[in-house]
């Protein structure tokens, strides 16, 4: 139970003060650290009290009706981004225009949500390797869930007005607040003996509590916007598509990279096997968060670095900035690798160390690449030169689906995860090289080195420390686990400092370091 709340923010308001950069960052990362300590305990545990088959018909059925999401068809970027702006220019009518058309679509996009997930509980579930006894319960759970989409659909508009309205503090708060909420009533439902059909109620109940949350805090917030379905017209509605286009077509390709594989396993394998499969890919699904803290941040700053119409800095920032990222990704990606059985093992137990493992030190390799490539996008993104990226993602999703289809039959879940590899690595090593210097004129050797080369020797002290500790210091409790970790973890620090930053960037960090100690001391 993967729990996203990344949301997409482009701020135009003159009033702009650096506390409140500080207050959005700070509440972003603290939802996620509540997200991912609310996964991290609460998985194992549903895992044990619906064993292997039930988690896998629940994952499985997640990943069918997370295809609906599409439906949101890039509105909710749309809405904050120009609820945004007419609010700093005071043009509340157009802010409520936006809205309103945005409502229209996105109550359009709910009923369709309803009719596909009757479509799935009716003609799909039943095709799928699920238990006679399960089949029942799934079917209702597709539509419980369709509902839930249909719901998040439409609180998209008011999610997206708070948003836009630059108070992420407000939001995360509602997130994590929901978050304990549902992980505590889960836990009792569990304990009651409940099944997945109460699990589908719970996320439906709590998605309409977001949404109630938000109605509230935008009449908070905004009460000069109104939202009227007479509003929506169809210049409203063309340039909210004007600017979503794209971002749809991006989150259509990253389902079929991401969201495919259980569907694939569910469809050709037994039901269990998706249980397996879902404990390595979701830990590479919370890992992947961690990296859009650097590639959000990034955005605006392209953005003011092009006004300026400073190539040799944006150069100098999509250097650093993707070598950032792959730094940031390596000591977790090797950590996965070197010791994600014994991690599994400890962390959902023992029968799943082996086979998820092993998926899991496949995927990571994803990791390796992924990291500065994805920090690269969030630069070309605040230059408008990401449409070129989306046919590339495209055939990447697409190639995904068919080497998964076809390898699942050889090699089973391994081959659902080198189905999902391959055209990562392709598309990392080839496209994303070429299309930095077509776009920015960073030369292809020079990017490898930067991204990927400098941070892999750097990591090697790290990584030879992990494989000493996992052949020598056996462990079988979390605790002790972390602690090791955290043992080794100077070593990544020591081999980035001396590899990773040049001789200024040293100077620069050491200054900076001294004086928060002075200011530190001071204030005690």
């Amino acid at each position: 139970m993967l729990i996203q709340t990344n949301p997409e923010s482009h701020s135009h308001q003159p009033s702009f003060r650096k506390m409140g950069v500080v207050r959005n960052v700070l509440s972003n990362w603290g939802s996620y650290a509540v997200a991912m300590g609310v996964n991290f305990f609460l998985s194992p545990y549903i895992v044990r009290r619906l064993g292997d088959t039930g988690y896998g018909v629940w994952t499985l059925i997640l990943a069918l009706t997370g295809y609906l999401g599409l439906l949101d068809l890039g509105i909710r970027g749309a809405v904050t981004r120009y609820v945004a702006r007419f609010h700093a220019q005071g043009k509340h009518d157009k802010a409520g225009n936006v809205a309103s058309s945005a409502l229209v679509v996105f109550s359009s996009a709910g009923v369709l949500a309803i009719l596909a997930s009757l479509v799935l509980a009716t003609f799909v579930v039943s095709r799928m390797n699920i238990p006679a006894q399960y089949l029942m319960a799934a079917r209702v759970v597709s539509v419980l869930t369709g509902l839930s989409v249909a719901v998040s659909l439409v609180n998209g508009v008011f999610g997206g007005i708070v948003v836009g309205l630059q108070r992420f503090d407000l939001t995360n708060s509602i997130e994590v607040v929901i978050n304990i909420l549902r992980a505590a009533t889960i836990v009792l439902a569990l304990h009651l003996d409940y099944g997945i059909v109460t699990l589908a109620f719970i996320q439906l109940g709590f998605t309409i509590a977001r949404w109630m949350a938000n109605i509230a805090l935008k009449q908070f917030l905004y009460p000069e916007l109104r939202i009227r379905l007479a509003a929506a017209d169809r210049a409203g509605v063309r340039l909210i598509f004007s600017f979503g286009l794209f971002s749809f077509l991006m989150h259509v390709s990253a389902s079929l990279i991401y969201a495919s594989d259980n569907v694939v396993i569910g469809a050709f394998l037994p039901i269990t096997a998706v249980t397996f499969y879902g404990i390595a890919g979701n830990l590479v699904e919370y890992t992947r968060t961690l990296v859009s803290g650097i590639s959000q941040t990034m955005t605006p700053l392209a953005s003011s670095i092009e006004a300026k119409q400073d190539e040799s800095q944006l150069q100098r920032i999509v250097l650093f900035g993707s070598r950032a990222g792959t730094m940031v990704m390596l000591p977790i990606a090797m950590t996965f690798m070197l010791r994600g059985s014994s991690f599994i093992g400890i962390w959902m137990g023992p029968q799943y160390a082996e086979l998820s493992g092993r998926v899991l030190w496949i995927l990571s390799i994803t990791l390796l690449f992924w990291a500065g490539n994805s920090v690269n996008a969030g630069i070309l993104l605040g230059l408008s030169k990401h449409k070129p990226i989306v046919p590339v993602l495209l055939a990447e999703g697409f190639c995904n689906l068919a080497l998964s289809v076809i390898w699942v039959k050889r090699m089973g879940i391994l081959g659902v995860a080198w189905g999902t590899v391959v055209p990562s690595l392709c598309s990392s090593l080839i496209f994303w090289p070429w299309y930095t210097r077509r776009t920015l004129g960073v030369h292809p050797l020079a990017y490898l080195t930067s991204a990927w080369i400098r941070p892999a020797i750097a990591i090697v002290p790290f990584a030879l420390g992990s494989y000493l500790i996992e052949h020598f210091w056996p462990v079988h409790h979390l605790l002790l686990f972390f602690l090791q970790v955290a043992l080794v973890l100077p070593l990544a620090i020591v081999g980035y400092w001396a590899v990773c930053l040049d001789q200024t960037q040293r100077k620069d960090y050491s200054r900076k370091f001294s004086q928060s100690l002075e200011r530190a001391f001071a204030r005690g």
